[in-house]
């Protein structure tokens, strides 16, 4: 390892054992009043939709104070190709695209964690494990 820094392999740290993913987290900021992000909220909700559709999103969402509760701020996890592919959803995004929100672009890796899923058919539920 030389200046701290772990080898690396198209841009993933190879030094964890198992799968490695990367993916792009965007978290984004207010910049104008409530109100007028609330008359954009459904063309940014169905563009990611569409992203979620096309299979280009981890996740999104707001973040929440310590209350659990809403201060403006959100996250959005691109399941892209590259940090240019991702760049390109922000910008697209209609509250990035008209300067409602600015946001910040990082690539994420991801090392250790689980993810599963629990379907129950009889109450038509379902809840991540």
């Amino acid at each position: 390892m030389e200046h701290g820094i772990p080898p690396q392999a198209d841009g993933v740290d190879t030094t964890h054992a198992g799968m490695q993913k990367l993916f792009y987290v965007c978290t984004t900021v207010p910049q104008r009043p409530p109100e007028e992000l609330e008359q954009h909220l459904d063309a940014h909700k169905s563009y990611l939709k569409q992203l979620e559709q096309q299979g280009l999103i981890f996740a999104a969402g707001p973040l929440l104070n310590e209350e659990a509760r809403f201060d403006g701020l959100g996250m959005i996890v691109y399941a892209a190709q590259s940090y240019a592919q991702a760049k390109s959803l922000a910008d697209n995004d209609p509250f990035h695209a008209k300067g409602l929100r600015t946001y910040t672009l990082k690539p994420w890796q991801v090392n250790e964690g689980s993810l599963g899923l629990k379907l129950v058919f009889s109450e038509g539920s379902f809840r991540l494990v």
